[in-house]
């Protein structure tokens, strides 16, 4: 099979005389005419159809049972058997198709009918290639249906044939033409099946993925009003999640609550490439903010997964440490304070922007309360905070306290120990240190420290002393050399 990739062709029907039988050609209204009246009614466009397509349909058909003698076997080439004409509907094929022709776009169109189905191709809401119906179909093989269709017929039934092969896909059909024979087509055109909103969800409705870390980032849910819950999670940088949208001629428009105050409201607008969702937020304070507008993402599923403003998990799913973590670094959960159950935040109440000595970042996930289970460090200033997953939720596991308690963590005697320090005096340091086994169950802390025998006399000497007793400074010395040496810094 040649294949092509040529503009679509329009078939032109003519008049002819041919071997002393004068050619009669089917009118638009589906009627024979006379031969010097259907002269006058050809151009070099295609061939018009009046309101009363299916009418050309059903005379056309009656016409070529009666030239065959009712037999549909005679005429049909050798090789092509009338055989897997089920197909059409095992294979789901029925539906419309939509193509670019010459006149706009043109649809291919397949549907069930009492008496079996019907194929038909119109270039334009004017024009048609053909009419066909399963009598018209010599074989269904390999994933292509082989029509032999009649383009014109002389006064005594010797008919002028074209032939198309339709190559079907998953929703795609790719239409082959040609003159003489099935083996001679070439390529005519590529049709996409049209989904209907009520067969395969709506439109935008899913799940999108962000290309920067392939994980979901873009979700959009319809209401029962016809309007649309937006959320736009743009990692490491601001998770837009109240977004309400509505469709219009332009694409799903959208309004959304942006950085600042509940009152800093930004419009967007959302289109769509086949499965590609292209979002667009408008303004230059964005701009300013993020230093680009434009974002791509990628569906994956018809079926969105919105998280409310509350930050809570439904408690029935299943969701795991890891998960729960990545939930809160893209905003979509708040995390409980260690000191105040009361009390949450969420990433975005953390200061993100890199430039300022105050700032916070996205860390390493390590086992910090020796539970098998990661834990998220949050480095940042005093060294951060270390967040814990459990029952469904985010908890404050750790955080540094100010120069009396920077934050940090080693690995001592096998086992991981949070350790806070204290070094904001000459001649004057003192470690604490806590073991855990798993977040909420302290298994063993430890003290030890140095400083000045008095302090209010820098030449007295220093004592060093381990969970309260005094030991040597060799000892000291030890004992420092195997916690220090395994020491992480999380500022």
């Amino acid at each position: 099979m040649t294949q092509k990739r040529e503009k679509s062709i329009v078939r032109k029907m003519k008049t002819a005389m041919a071997m002393g039988v004068s050619v009669i050609v089917l009118s638009a209204c589906g009627q024979t005419e006379k031969p010097e009246e259907t002269q006058a009614n050809v151009t070099d466009g295609a061939v018009e159809i009046s309101d009363k397509a299916d009418e050309i349909q059903e005379t056309q058909n009656v016409e070529l049972a009666d030239s065959a003698n009712s037999n549909p076997a005679e005429g049909k080439e050798e090789g092509h058997p009338v055989t897997g004409k089920e197909d059409i509907f095992e294979e789901n094929l029925t539906g419309e198709y939509e193509y670019l022709s010459d006149y706009g776009t043109g649809r291919l169109t397949i549907k069930q009918t009492p008496h079996g189905f019907d194929i038909s191709d119109y270039e334009s809401e004017a024009s048609y290639r053909f009419l066909a119906d399963a009598s018209n179909v010599e074989i269904i093989e390999d994933n292509r249906i082989y029509i032999k269709y009649p383009e014109q017929i002389s006064s005594d039934g010797e008919a002028v044939y074209g032939y198309y092969v339709l190559e079907y896909n998953a929703d795609e059909i790719e239409v082959y033409y040609g003159k003489s024979s099935f083996e001679e087509v070439d390529f005519l055109y590529h049709a996409t099946k049209k989904m209907d909103a009520g067969e395969d969800g709506y439109e935008y409705e899913g799940e999108y993925n962000s290309y920067d870390i392939d994980e979901p980032a873009l979700e959009i849910k319809k209401n029962d009003d016809g309007t649309y819950q937006i959320q736009i999670d743009l990692f490491r940088l601001y998770l837009l999640d109240d977004g309400i949208g509505k469709e219009t001629e332009n694409g799903l428009e959208f309004t959304v609550t942006g950085p600042g105050s509940d009152e800093n409201k930004m419009n967007g607008v959302i289109t769509l490439e086949e499965n590609i969702a292209i979002v667009t937020i408008f303004g230059q304070e964005w701009l300013d903010f993020a230093g680009l507008n434009e974002y791509r993402f990628y569906k994956t599923s018809d079926v969105p997964n919105i998280y409310d403003d509350s930050g809570d998990i439904n408690a029935d799913s299943e969701t795991t440490a890891e998960e729960l973590l990545d939930l809160f670094t893209n905003g979509s959960i708040y995390a409980v304070d260690s000191t105040d159950s009361t009390r949450t935040f969420y990433i975005t109440d953390l200061n993100m922007n890199s430039e300022e000595w105050d700032s916070y970042s996205i860390g390493e996930k390590v086992d910090l309360d020796n539970d098998g289970e990661n834990e998220l460090v949050i480095n940042g200033i005093y060294g951060g905070i270390y967040l814990d997953a459990r029952d469904n939720k985010v908890y404050e596991f750790a955080s540094g306290g100010g120069t009396a308690l920077k934050l940090s963590y080693t690995c001592y005697n096998g086992a991981i120990w949070i350790m806070y320090s204290n070094r904001m005096n000459v001649g004057y340091e003192v470690y604490h240190m806590k073991k855990f086994e798993g977040a909420d169950n302290l298994v063993a802390e430890m003290n030890f420290g140095e400083e000045l025998v008095d302090p209010n006399n820098a030449e007295s000497g220093m004592k060093y002393t381990w969970n309260g007793a005094i030991i040597s400074y060799d000892e000291y010395t030890e004992l420092c050399s195997k916690i220090f040496a395994a020491e992480v810094s999380t500022n």
